[in-house]
C-alpha cells in the first residue's frame, strides 16, 4: 500500500505502481480531503486520523498483511498505523520522509501555520513545494496541480500535524523491518536514520523531494529489494 505526501496525492505513485504491479498487489489512495476523497467529517487530519483512512482501505480490499511504501509527511501515518497494527505490516520503506520537525524552531511553525491558514494559504503552500520540487518542471507541474485540489482545512490539517510532531515514540516503537530511501537535500542530521541509527538506508543524489516521480526506476529497485 503506498501513501501519499502531505497536500499530495495517490497519483503522485503512478510511475512507481506500473513498474511493480507485475509482481505484487498494488494500493494507493488519497487521504482525507486530498484528491477526489471527502474531507474529514470530524476535522482531524492528524496522524492518527490518516491511519484510520489506512485501516478503511485494508478493510475494503481484503488485505491482511501488507507492506507500506511512504512519502514525505505520509511516514507518519505509516508509523502511526504499523505500531497500532504490527501484525499486518510486513514492512515500512519510507521514500525521502519529513525530518525531525523539532529541529525548526517554533516561530518558525507558528509563521507557517499563520500563513497556510490565512488566504494566501495555497500558495505559500505551493511556493514551498516548488522550492523542493527539484530540476524537472513536468513533476513541479503535476505536484503543484495536486496541491490545489486539497481542501482548504486538509493542508493545514496536515500541517499542524507535522509540525507538532514528536517522531520518537512510534518510530521507536516500530521494530519490523525498515528502509529509508531519501534525497541528498534531506540528509541533513535530522532525518528519521539519524533517530534510529539501525535502520539502513541509501541516498538519491542530484533529486528533488518527489523521488517517486523523478527517478522511479531507483524506488522500483528499493522496492524490489525490500520486499524479496
Amino acid at each position: 500500500m503506498f501513501l501519499h505526501a502531505d497536500s499530495g496525492a495517490a497519483r503522485q505513485w503512478r510511475p512507481v505502481l506500473e513498474r511493480v504491479a507485475d509482481e505484487r498487489r498494488v494500493v494507493a489512495f488519497d487521504f482525507r480531503g486530498h484528491g477526489p476523497s471527502e474531507p474529514a467529517a470530524n476535522q482531524d487530519y492528524g496522524y492518527a486520523g490518516r491511519a484510520e483512512d489506512v485501516s478503511s482501505v485494508a478493510a475494503a480490499l481484503g488485505l491482511e498483511r501488507f507492506f507500506l511504501v511512504t512519502h514525505s509527511g505520509g511516514a507518519g501515518v505509516a508509523l502511526e498505523y504499523a505500531v497500532a497494527h504490527a501484525d499486518r505490516v510486513a514492512g515500512l520503506l519510507l521514500v525521502d520522509p519529513a525530518t525531525d520537525p523539532r529541529a525548526l524552531p517554533q516561530a518558525v511553525k507558528e509563521g507557517l501555520l499563520r500563513d497556510l491558514a490565512g488566504p494566501r494559504g495555497l500558495e505559500v503552500q505551493q511556493a514551498f513545494y516548488a522550492s523542493i520540487a527539484g530540476e524537472n518542471a513536468a513533476v513541479r507541474e503535476l505536484v503543484l496541480a495536486d496541491c490545489a485540489a486539497v481542501a482548504a482545512p486538509a493542508r493545514l490539517g496536515v500541517a499542524r500535524a507535522l509540525a507538532e510532531w514528536n517522531p520518537e515514540p512510534t518510530l521507536n516503537a516500530w521494530r519490523g523491518p525498515a528502509f529509508i530511501l531519501g534525497s541528498a537535500a534531506n540528509d541533513n542530521g535530522h532525518a528519521l536514520y539519524d533517530l534510529r541509527h539501525d535502520i539502513p538506508h541509501a541516498i538519491v543524489p542530484d533529486v528533488g523531494h518527489w523521488i517517486a516521480l523523478e527517478r522511479p526506476e531507483r524506488v522500483e529497485q528499493a522496492i524490489r529489494r525490500f520486499t524479496s
